[in-house]
């Protein structure tokens, strides 16, 4: 079971309040978020250090209103098992974050 508990200050970052306005938008911002958060597993899964990993992933594609939340979700990545470094890591975290959004 992925640290779900532990979701909670990545959560509380990783979706803006300007993203909250409708279902659209939460359902948006969380997939956005868990998109970094596949990244970061990927990039830790092949042997990339946190801050080379949340480098990458700020110089990447991510929306602009989603970049403070690179650095909380990156550190959140690297806490979890390796043994959790899967698909099913965005996965719980997209779960996590639409429950969270209401």
């Amino acid at each position: 079971m992925l640290r779900l508990a532990a979701l909670a200050l990545p959560l509380a970052l990783a979706v803006p309040a300007a993203a909250q306005t409708n279902d659209a938008d939460k359902a948006a911002g969380c997939a956005a978020t868990a998109e970094i958060v596949s990244d970061a597993v990927e990039l830790r899964a092949g042997g990339s250090q946190r801050d080379a990993a949340a480098q990458a992933i700020a110089a990447g594609d991510t929306d602009a209103k989603y970049a403070e939340a690179i650095g909380p979700l990156v550190d959140w990545v690297y806490t979890l098992p390796e043994e959790q470094l899967t698909d099913e890591a965005a996965s719980a975290f997209t779960d996590a974050c639409l429950a969270q959004m209401g």
